[in-house]
């Protein structure tokens, strides 16, 4: 799997998903009530079931996914 660091991130300009992340930090920042951490029985769970996923982040989606 392809890891990207912070600084990476940093360099790439993606206006569309800086207004989002703007935008969820405002809604978070207004509205901390409904936030909850997940359980630990959860994250089990969850990685459970995507243990032996493979994703190609790389791989144009076919047209069914579009």
């Amino acid at each position: 799997m392809k890891k990207t660091s912070a600084s990476q991130l940093e360099s790439r300009s993606n206006p569309a998903l800086e207004k989002f992340l703007d935008f969820l930090a405002e809604d978070v920042c207004k509205y901390p009530q409904p936030i909850r951490s997940i359980n630990f029985d959860l994250m089990n769970r969850l990685c459970a079931l995507v243990a032996d996923v493979e994703v190609d982040l790389d791989a144009p989606l076919s047209d069914e996914d579009e």
